[in-house]
Protein backbone atom coordinates (compact mmCIF):
# COMPACT_ATOMS: atom_id res chain seq x y z
CA UNK A 1 0.00 0.00 0.00
CA UNK A 2 2.81 2.36 0.77
CA UNK A 3 4.40 1.61 -2.56
CA UNK A 4 1.11 2.25 -4.34
CA UNK A 5 0.68 5.65 -2.69
CA UNK A 6 4.26 6.59 -3.60
CA UNK A 7 3.86 5.48 -7.22
CA UNK A 8 0.62 7.45 -7.43
CA UNK A 9 2.36 10.55 -6.15
CA UNK A 10 5.02 10.22 -8.89
CA UNK A 11 2.34 9.65 -11.51
CA UNK A 12 0.59 12.90 -10.52
CA UNK A 13 3.82 15.00 -10.58
CA UNK A 14 3.97 15.56 -14.37
CA UNK A 15 0.39 16.73 -14.33
CA UNK A 16 1.00 19.26 -11.59
CA UNK A 17 4.20 20.53 -13.29
CA UNK A 18 2.35 20.94 -16.56
CA UNK A 19 -0.36 22.96 -14.85
CA UNK A 20 2.29 25.23 -13.27
CA UNK A 21 3.96 25.74 -16.68
CA UNK A 22 0.65 26.59 -18.29
CA UNK A 23 -0.15 29.00 -15.46
CA UNK A 24 3.21 30.75 -15.90
CA UNK A 25 2.73 30.96 -19.67
CA UNK A 26 -0.60 32.77 -19.11
CA UNK A 27 0.69 35.15 -16.37
CA UNK A 28 1.54 37.96 -18.88
CA UNK A 29 -1.77 37.65 -20.74
CA UNK A 30 -5.16 38.93 -19.85
CA UNK A 31 -7.41 36.49 -18.00
CA UNK A 32 -8.94 34.10 -20.43
CA UNK A 33 -12.37 35.10 -21.57
CA UNK A 34 -14.94 32.42 -21.89
CA UNK A 35 -15.68 31.71 -25.52
CA UNK A 36 -12.85 34.00 -26.87
CA UNK A 37 -10.69 32.67 -29.66
CA UNK A 38 -6.88 33.23 -29.65
CA UNK A 39 -7.28 35.87 -32.42
CA UNK A 40 -9.84 37.78 -30.39
CA UNK A 41 -7.53 37.75 -27.37
CA UNK A 42 -4.66 39.15 -29.48
CA UNK A 43 -6.95 41.90 -30.80
CA UNK A 44 -7.92 42.84 -27.26
CA UNK A 45 -4.24 43.03 -26.29
CA UNK A 46 -3.57 45.40 -29.22
CA UNK A 47 -6.48 47.59 -28.16
CA UNK A 48 -5.21 47.73 -24.58
CA UNK A 49 -1.73 48.77 -25.79
CA UNK A 50 -3.19 51.37 -28.17
CA UNK A 51 -5.30 52.92 -25.42
CA UNK A 52 -2.33 52.96 -23.03
CA UNK A 53 -0.04 54.63 -25.58
CA UNK A 54 -2.73 57.18 -26.46
CA UNK A 55 -3.26 58.07 -22.80
CA UNK A 56 0.51 58.43 -22.34
CA UNK A 57 0.84 60.71 -25.39
CA UNK A 58 -2.08 62.85 -24.25
CA UNK A 59 -0.47 63.18 -20.82
CA UNK A 60 2.81 64.27 -22.45
CA UNK A 61 1.05 66.85 -24.65
CA UNK A 62 -0.92 68.19 -21.71
CA UNK A 63 2.26 68.40 -19.66
CA UNK A 64 4.04 70.33 -22.42
CA UNK A 65 1.13 72.76 -22.77
CA UNK A 66 0.91 73.20 -19.01
CA UNK A 67 4.64 73.80 -18.73
CA UNK A 68 4.50 76.30 -21.61
CA UNK A 69 1.65 78.16 -19.94
CA UNK A 70 3.52 78.21 -16.64
CA UNK A 71 6.72 79.38 -18.33
CA UNK A 72 5.17 82.06 -20.54
CA UNK A 73 2.16 83.36 -18.59
CA UNK A 74 2.16 82.30 -14.96
CA UNK A 75 5.82 82.33 -13.99
CA UNK A 76 7.31 85.48 -15.64
CA UNK A 77 4.99 88.05 -14.01
CA UNK A 78 5.93 86.63 -10.61
CA UNK A 79 9.68 86.52 -11.20
CA UNK A 80 11.38 89.25 -9.22
CA UNK A 81 12.92 91.95 -11.38
CA UNK A 82 14.74 93.94 -8.74
CA UNK A 83 14.82 95.02 -5.12
CA UNK A 84 15.91 97.96 -2.98
CA UNK A 85 16.46 97.17 0.71
CA UNK A 86 14.18 94.11 0.39
CA UNK A 87 11.40 96.06 -1.38
CA UNK A 88 10.91 93.85 -4.44
CA UNK A 89 9.57 94.46 -7.95
CA UNK A 90 8.30 91.65 -10.16
CA UNK A 91 8.30 91.43 -13.93
CA UNK A 92 4.57 92.08 -13.72
CA UNK A 93 5.27 95.33 -11.85
CA UNK A 94 7.75 96.31 -14.55
CA UNK A 95 5.24 95.64 -17.34
CA UNK A 96 2.61 97.68 -15.51
CA UNK A 97 4.99 100.62 -15.04
CA UNK A 98 6.00 100.57 -18.70
CA UNK A 99 2.32 100.58 -19.70
CA UNK A 100 1.68 103.56 -17.43
CA UNK A 101 4.57 105.60 -18.78
CA UNK A 102 3.85 104.44 -22.31
CA UNK A 103 0.34 105.78 -22.00
CA UNK A 104 1.63 109.14 -20.74
CA UNK A 105 4.26 109.37 -23.49
CA UNK A 106 1.80 108.42 -26.18
CA UNK A 107 -0.73 110.98 -24.93
CA UNK A 108 1.96 113.65 -25.18
CA UNK A 109 2.79 112.68 -28.76
CA UNK A 110 5.86 110.55 -28.05
CA UNK A 111 6.56 106.89 -28.53
CA UNK A 112 8.33 104.10 -26.67
CA UNK A 113 11.16 102.12 -28.25
CA UNK A 114 10.61 98.57 -27.01
CA UNK A 115 14.06 97.51 -28.21
CA UNK A 116 15.68 99.48 -25.38
CA UNK A 117 12.96 100.55 -22.97
CA UNK A 118 12.44 97.48 -20.68
CA UNK A 119 15.88 97.59 -19.06
CA UNK A 120 15.87 101.40 -18.92
CA UNK A 121 12.49 101.35 -17.18
CA UNK A 122 13.72 98.73 -14.72
CA UNK A 123 16.55 101.10 -13.85
CA UNK A 124 14.02 103.92 -13.55
CA UNK A 125 11.93 101.79 -11.17
CA UNK A 126 15.01 101.07 -9.07
CA UNK A 127 16.12 104.72 -9.11
CA UNK A 128 12.64 105.89 -8.15
CA UNK A 129 12.54 103.47 -5.21
CA UNK A 130 16.02 104.49 -4.05
CA UNK A 131 14.98 108.14 -4.12
CA UNK A 132 11.65 107.39 -2.43
CA UNK A 133 13.48 105.74 0.46
CA UNK A 134 16.07 108.52 0.69
CA UNK A 135 13.66 111.44 0.18
CA UNK A 136 12.52 111.85 3.82
CA UNK A 137 16.13 112.13 4.95
CA UNK A 138 16.78 114.73 2.24
CA UNK A 139 13.71 116.71 3.27
CA UNK A 140 12.06 116.55 -0.17
CA UNK A 141 9.12 114.20 0.37
CA UNK A 142 6.08 115.65 -1.53
CA UNK A 143 2.90 115.83 0.53
CA UNK A 144 -0.57 115.00 -0.70
CA UNK A 145 -1.37 118.72 -0.91
CA UNK A 146 1.68 119.34 -3.12
CA UNK A 147 0.68 116.47 -5.42
CA UNK A 148 -2.89 117.76 -5.67
CA UNK A 149 -1.64 121.25 -6.42
CA UNK A 150 0.63 119.94 -9.19
CA UNK A 151 -2.26 117.94 -10.62
CA UNK A 152 -4.47 121.01 -10.78
CA UNK A 153 -1.75 123.12 -12.38
CA UNK A 154 -1.57 120.51 -15.12
CA UNK A 155 -5.28 119.99 -15.84
CA UNK A 156 -7.23 122.92 -14.43
CA UNK A 157 -7.81 125.75 -16.92
CA UNK A 158 -6.67 129.21 -15.89
CA UNK A 159 -8.89 132.25 -16.17
CA UNK A 160 -7.78 135.20 -18.23
CA UNK A 161 -6.70 138.26 -16.29
CA UNK A 162 -9.75 140.27 -15.29
CA UNK A 163 -12.15 137.50 -16.30
CA UNK A 164 -14.73 136.37 -13.76
CA UNK A 165 -15.05 132.60 -13.61
CA UNK A 166 -17.41 130.39 -11.66
CA UNK A 167 -15.27 128.21 -9.29
CA UNK A 168 -17.69 125.36 -9.85
CA UNK A 169 -17.17 125.60 -13.60
CA UNK A 170 -13.37 125.48 -13.15
CA UNK A 171 -13.74 122.38 -10.98
CA UNK A 172 -15.93 120.65 -13.57
CA UNK A 173 -13.47 121.47 -16.33
CA UNK A 174 -10.59 120.19 -14.23
CA UNK A 175 -12.37 116.90 -13.55
CA UNK A 176 -13.34 116.55 -17.20
CA UNK A 177 -9.80 117.24 -18.50
CA UNK A 178 -8.28 114.87 -15.97
CA UNK A 179 -10.76 112.09 -16.76
CA UNK A 180 -10.09 112.45 -20.50
CA UNK A 181 -6.37 112.06 -19.79
CA UNK A 182 -6.89 108.97 -17.61
CA UNK A 183 -9.18 107.36 -20.20
CA UNK A 184 -6.81 108.10 -23.08
CA UNK A 185 -3.77 106.68 -21.28
CA UNK A 186 -5.54 103.77 -19.58
CA UNK A 187 -4.40 104.89 -16.12
CA UNK A 188 -6.14 105.09 -12.79
CA UNK A 189 -5.99 108.12 -10.55
CA UNK A 190 -3.74 106.35 -8.04
CA UNK A 191 -1.33 105.18 -10.76
CA UNK A 192 -0.88 108.66 -12.14
CA UNK A 193 -0.46 110.18 -8.70
CA UNK A 194 2.43 107.76 -8.08
CA UNK A 195 4.10 108.95 -11.29
CA UNK A 196 3.49 112.58 -10.34
CA UNK A 197 4.92 112.01 -6.88
CA UNK A 198 8.08 110.51 -8.38
CA UNK A 199 8.43 113.46 -10.77
CA UNK A 200 8.03 115.94 -7.93
CA UNK A 201 10.58 114.06 -5.83
CA UNK A 202 13.12 114.19 -8.65
CA UNK A 203 12.40 117.88 -9.10
CA UNK A 204 12.98 118.39 -5.37
CA UNK A 205 16.29 116.55 -5.61
CA UNK A 206 17.35 118.70 -8.55
CA UNK A 207 16.37 121.90 -6.73
CA UNK A 208 18.39 120.84 -3.68
CA UNK A 209 21.46 120.00 -5.76
CA UNK A 210 21.20 123.21 -7.80
CA UNK A 211 21.94 125.24 -4.69
CA UNK A 212 25.56 124.15 -4.97
CA UNK A 213 26.02 125.46 -8.53
CA UNK A 214 28.24 128.53 -8.67
CA UNK A 215 27.77 131.52 -10.94
CA UNK A 216 29.84 132.99 -12.49
CA UNK A 217 32.08 130.05 -13.33
CA UNK A 218 34.61 129.05 -15.97
CA UNK A 219 33.04 128.36 -19.36
CA UNK A 220 34.04 127.79 -22.99
CA UNK A 221 32.22 129.28 -26.00
CA UNK A 222 31.42 126.63 -28.60
CA UNK A 223 29.37 125.73 -31.61
CA UNK A 224 28.80 122.26 -32.94
CA UNK A 225 27.21 120.05 -35.54
CA UNK A 226 25.11 117.23 -34.11
CA UNK A 227 24.10 114.22 -36.22
CA UNK A 228 21.81 111.40 -35.05
CA UNK A 229 23.51 108.07 -34.40
CA UNK A 230 20.65 106.25 -36.13
CA UNK A 231 20.86 107.11 -39.85
CA UNK A 232 17.16 106.28 -40.25
CA UNK A 233 16.11 108.93 -37.74
CA UNK A 234 13.93 111.68 -39.18
CA UNK A 235 16.03 114.51 -40.53
CA UNK A 236 19.28 112.55 -40.52
CA UNK A 237 21.72 113.55 -43.27
CA UNK A 238 22.87 111.12 -45.93
CA UNK A 239 26.44 112.29 -45.32
CA UNK A 240 28.76 110.21 -43.17
CA UNK A 241 30.52 112.02 -40.28
CA UNK A 242 33.91 111.90 -42.02
CA UNK A 243 32.31 113.45 -45.12
CA UNK A 244 30.98 116.31 -43.01
CA UNK A 245 34.48 116.81 -41.67
CA UNK A 246 35.83 116.95 -45.22
CA UNK A 247 33.27 119.60 -46.13
CA UNK A 248 34.29 121.71 -43.13
CA UNK A 249 37.82 121.86 -44.55
CA UNK A 250 36.59 123.90 -47.52
CA UNK A 251 33.19 125.29 -46.45
CA UNK A 252 31.98 127.65 -43.78
CA UNK A 253 30.95 125.96 -40.48
CA UNK A 254 27.63 127.77 -40.35
CA UNK A 255 26.69 126.73 -43.89
CA UNK A 256 27.39 123.06 -43.23
CA UNK A 257 25.63 123.18 -39.86
CA UNK A 258 22.45 124.61 -41.36
CA UNK A 259 22.34 121.73 -43.83
CA UNK A 260 23.50 118.82 -41.69
CA UNK A 261 23.08 119.55 -37.97
CA UNK A 262 20.04 118.40 -35.98
CA UNK A 263 19.77 120.32 -32.72
CA UNK A 264 18.93 118.64 -29.41
CA UNK A 265 17.72 121.96 -28.04
CA UNK A 266 21.01 123.66 -27.18
CA UNK A 267 22.32 124.88 -30.57
CA UNK A 268 20.63 127.22 -33.01
CA UNK A 269 20.32 126.59 -36.75
CA UNK A 270 23.88 127.77 -37.35
CA UNK A 271 25.25 125.39 -34.73
CA UNK A 272 25.99 128.11 -32.18
CA UNK A 273 25.62 126.91 -28.59
CA UNK A 274 27.24 129.65 -26.51
CA UNK A 275 29.09 129.45 -23.22
CA UNK A 276 29.21 125.91 -21.86
CA UNK A 277 30.28 125.11 -18.26
CA UNK A 278 32.17 121.95 -17.40
CA UNK A 279 29.78 119.14 -16.47
CA UNK A 280 26.84 120.32 -18.53
CA UNK A 281 27.74 117.82 -21.28
CA UNK A 282 29.97 115.29 -19.49
CA UNK A 283 30.67 113.18 -22.56
CA UNK A 284 31.94 116.24 -24.44
CA UNK A 285 34.07 117.57 -21.57
CA UNK A 286 37.24 115.77 -22.78
CA UNK A 287 36.92 117.64 -26.08
CA UNK A 288 36.12 121.04 -24.62
CA UNK A 289 38.14 120.97 -21.40
CA UNK A 290 40.58 118.11 -21.92
CA UNK A 291 41.12 115.08 -19.67
CA UNK A 292 44.60 114.27 -18.36
CA UNK A 293 43.60 110.76 -17.25
CA UNK A 294 42.38 109.93 -20.76
CA UNK A 295 45.27 111.75 -22.40
CA UNK A 296 42.90 114.20 -24.08
CA UNK A 297 43.96 117.78 -24.80
CA UNK A 298 41.31 120.53 -24.90
CA UNK A 299 40.49 122.03 -28.29
CA UNK A 300 42.17 125.36 -28.91
CA UNK A 301 40.07 128.37 -30.02
CA UNK A 302 39.30 127.99 -33.72
CA UNK A 303 40.04 124.25 -33.72
CA UNK A 304 37.42 121.80 -35.04
CA UNK A 305 37.23 118.31 -33.57
CA UNK A 306 36.99 114.97 -35.27
CA UNK A 307 33.51 113.33 -35.02
CA UNK A 308 32.85 112.41 -31.39
CA UNK A 309 30.41 109.53 -30.78
CA UNK A 310 28.38 109.89 -27.55
CA UNK A 311 24.99 108.66 -26.40
CA UNK A 312 23.16 111.77 -27.57
CA UNK A 313 24.58 111.77 -31.09
CA UNK A 314 27.67 112.37 -33.20
CA UNK A 315 29.26 115.76 -32.53
CA UNK A 316 31.75 117.86 -34.42
CA UNK A 317 32.73 120.68 -32.07
CA UNK A 318 34.47 123.98 -32.68
CA UNK A 319 35.77 126.05 -29.75
CA UNK A 320 35.29 129.76 -30.36
CA UNK A 321 36.85 131.22 -27.22
CA UNK A 322 37.64 130.61 -23.57
CA UNK A 323 37.86 129.32 -20.99
CA UNK A 324 36.58 132.43 -19.24
CA UNK A 325 34.56 133.32 -16.15
CA UNK A 326 30.98 133.86 -17.32
CA UNK A 327 27.57 134.15 -15.73
CA UNK A 328 25.54 130.96 -16.08
CA UNK A 329 22.53 131.36 -18.37
CA UNK A 330 19.24 129.61 -17.60
CA UNK A 331 19.66 126.86 -20.20
CA UNK A 332 23.05 125.79 -18.90
CA UNK A 333 21.94 126.14 -15.30
CA UNK A 334 19.07 123.71 -15.93
CA UNK A 335 21.36 121.34 -17.86
CA UNK A 336 23.90 121.32 -15.04
CA UNK A 337 21.11 120.66 -12.53
CA UNK A 338 19.80 117.71 -14.55
CA UNK A 339 23.30 116.24 -14.79
CA UNK A 340 23.84 116.62 -11.04
CA UNK A 341 20.56 114.81 -10.34
CA UNK A 342 21.50 112.03 -12.76
CA UNK A 343 24.93 111.70 -11.16
CA UNK A 344 23.31 111.43 -7.73
CA UNK A 345 21.07 108.60 -8.93
CA UNK A 346 23.93 106.81 -10.74
CA UNK A 347 26.13 106.95 -7.65
CA UNK A 348 23.30 105.77 -5.38
CA UNK A 349 22.59 102.87 -7.74
CA UNK A 350 26.25 101.92 -7.91
CA UNK A 351 26.65 102.11 -4.15
CA UNK A 352 23.54 100.03 -3.54
CA UNK A 353 24.66 97.43 -6.08
CA UNK A 354 28.10 97.22 -4.47
CA UNK A 355 26.82 96.74 -0.91
CA UNK A 356 24.02 94.37 -1.94
CA UNK A 357 21.04 96.54 -0.99
CA UNK A 358 20.10 97.00 -4.66
CA UNK A 359 19.64 93.99 -6.94
CA UNK A 360 18.37 93.51 -10.49
CA UNK A 361 17.39 90.34 -12.33
CA UNK A 362 17.16 90.56 -16.10
CA UNK A 363 18.07 88.37 -19.07
CA UNK A 364 17.23 88.09 -22.74
CA UNK A 365 14.24 85.76 -22.20
CA UNK A 366 12.66 88.02 -19.59
CA UNK A 367 13.49 91.07 -21.72
CA UNK A 368 11.64 89.50 -24.66
CA UNK A 369 8.67 88.57 -22.47
CA UNK A 370 8.36 92.10 -21.10
CA UNK A 371 8.59 93.66 -24.57
CA UNK A 372 5.95 91.26 -25.93
CA UNK A 373 3.54 91.94 -23.07
CA UNK A 374 3.87 95.70 -23.44
CA UNK A 375 3.43 95.53 -27.20
CA UNK A 376 0.34 93.31 -27.08
CA UNK A 377 -1.52 95.31 -24.44
CA UNK A 378 -0.19 98.79 -25.13
CA UNK A 379 -2.85 101.53 -24.98
CA UNK A 380 -3.82 102.46 -28.52
CA UNK A 381 -3.74 106.23 -28.07
CA UNK A 382 -3.21 108.24 -31.27
CA UNK A 383 -0.56 110.94 -31.07
CA UNK A 384 -2.01 114.18 -29.78
CA UNK A 385 -3.87 112.72 -26.84
CA UNK A 386 -7.25 111.74 -28.28
CA UNK A 387 -8.50 108.24 -27.47
CA UNK A 388 -8.83 105.80 -30.33
CA UNK A 389 -12.19 104.86 -31.71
Amino acid sequence: MALARLSGRFRDAPGRAGRRRRSRSRSGDEPPVAGATPGERRERRRRYWSVGIGVFLLAVIFGVVLFGYYREFYSPPRVWAGSVNNIEFTMGDLVQRIRVLQGVNRYEGGRVDLSTVPFEYLQNLINAEILRQEAPGLGIKPTGEIIESALRRQFQPTAQEGQEVDPGQLEREFQNNYQIFLTATGLTDSEYRVILEEDLTRAGLAAMLSQGIESPQEQVEVRWIRMPIDPTEAGASDLQPHQVGQRLEVEDFETVAREVSRSAGYADASGYVGWVPKGAFPELDPLIYGDAELGRVALAPGEISEPEYVREGIYIVEVLSGPQEQELDDRMGIKLTLELAQNWQDEALQEGTSNGTVKMNFNSRLYEWVADQVFVTAPRVPAGGQPGQ
